[in-house]
């Protein structure tokens, strides 16, 4: 008996999250339906030239012309993949919900609505302004095209919708009346890819970790470098542990965040600063440098300049580079903690802590919005701190340090329950 034939629309040839996700998602569907990736190839989708946007919209045309042949098609949904304007990505995604003949949207960015300016169209009516109401009007149309106009298109056209937190679950079923929404947080490896895994995952693989010393304890930050990440927060953190607690920093830049003449990204130039400050003769944490002396020996000049910043962190530091997405699983297994200390930016996901929840790894995360919602699904896996606050961030990484953790059960949340979840949300349902 043939399988369904099911179309996922989404990056897939790129160095990004959400085709890292595609990649997980569709062996885990492989069994139930006969899968087709139609790829957004970013150079088009992002591209700033006009002639480049019009040939992203003939690729949406050649999509559409095939997504009837399918029995469902799944749409993989960071609203950024689909163009730079919201106009032009909601305009692209009403097109594919059109023309598939059931849709299934997964969401990994929950906008949140915002309620109709009242207040300033009645207040322009009362003035008899009429032109100032009408622009009341359509400014709230616009800012709220990616919330209310998606949310709102899904409900007319009778489409699906997957999110990963129950608070997002809730927002669409409840506020935005979208009748079939499922919930289940980013599964990406199963049971026995996990056992392969732990099992044969050693320090040797990734040069620059084999050679540290048998107690050196080792966390990890995975993920495209961004300011988002809060790796600066961890390195902070850093300063205050002992010598053998060290930060392995797995990934790099995104692609798009690559710009022609920049010869060092200003946060990672942010970053190198901290790890590697530089001698500032007053940071001397010798006392005879909390006073200024205009007399000084040779060997003293020597000793200033030459001498190591006392807060330098280069041989605790390890910039790993960008992996392969099958490489990311064992990164984290020789990890000893994963570190997650985000800014909140309103995500709704995280690759990455899933990804170290499936690993097993003891996880420390800043106490955004996200990682609460996510630590729903896995209770007392996760140790939350607030944001930016470095000296609690060093003091749970001691308290865990220590090697005590209790080997973690099998996550009730799994690829096997996420297929699930998809195949109830691919049916056609009315």
């Amino acid at each position: 008996m043939n399988k369904p034939k099911l179309a996922i629309v989404s990056t897939y040839d790129e160095l990004c999250g959400i085709a890292s996700y595609t990649k997980a998602l569709a062996p885990q569907l492989a069994a139930h339906f006969d899968i087709t990736v139609f790829d957004l190839d970013q150079y088009l989708f992002r591209s700033e030239s006009r002639k480049v946007q019009a040939l992203a919209d003939a690729e949406i045309d050649k999509i559409c012309a095939q997504l009837p042949g399918f029995d469902a098609v799944n749409i993989q949904l960071e609203h950024g993949t689909l163009g730079r304007s919201k106009e032009k990505i909601f305009a692209r995604l009403e097109r594919i919900i059109k023309a598939a003949p059931h849709a299934c949207v997964t969401f990994h960015t929950v906008l949140e609505s915002s309620s109709f300016p009242f207040k300033g169209v009645f207040g322009a009516l009362k003035k008899v302004n009429v032109v100032r109401a009408y622009d009341e009007v359509v400014a709230h149309r616009k800012n709220t095209l990616l919330s209310n106009g998606v949310y709102g298109m899904l409900r007319r056209h009778g489409s699906s919708a997957i999110v990963h937190t129950r608070r997002d679950m809730r927002m669409l079923r409840d506020l935005h009346g979208i009748k079939r929404v499922f919930d289940h947080p980013l599964a990406y490896y199963s049971q026995p890819e996990i056992r392969e895994v732990l099992t044969t995952a050693r320090r040797t693989e990734f040069g620059r970790l084999a050679e540290l010393p048998k107690d050196a304890i080792v966390l990890g930050c995975f993920g495209f470098v961004s300011k988002y990440k809060g790796i600066d927060v961890a390195l902070r953190a850093l300063k205050l542990l002992p010598d053998n607690y060290h930060l392995a920093i797995f990934g790099g830049l995104h692609p798009q965040g690559i710009r022609k003449n920049v010869p060092l990204d200003e946060y990672l130039s942010d970053l190198l600063g901290e790890i590697a400050p530089g001698k500032k003769w007053l940071d001397d944490s010798d006392a005879e440098s909390k006073s200024v002396s205009l007399a000084l020996s040779s060997s003293d000049y020597e000793r200033l300049t030459t001498s190591a910043h006392p807060g330098d962190l280069s041989n605790r530091v390890h910039f790993m580079g960008a992996l392969r997405d099958e490489d990311f699983p064992r990164a984290m297994a020789v990890c000893d903690i994963a570190l997650l200390p985000y800014v909140e930016v309103g995500q709704s996901s995280s690759g990455p802590m899933s990804m170290a929840i499936e690993v097993g790894r003891p996880i420390i995360a800043s106490r955004t919005r996200a990682f609460m919602q996510i630590s729903k699904y896995h209770p007392g896996r996760v140790r939350l701190f607030e944001v930016g606050n470095f000296l609690e961030l060093a003091q749970l990484v001691q308290s865990v340090g220590g090697g005590q953790e209790k080997p973690y059960s099998e996550p009730v949340y799994n690829t096997t329950t996420n297929a699930e979840v998809y195949l109830r949300a691919l049916a056609r349902k009315q």
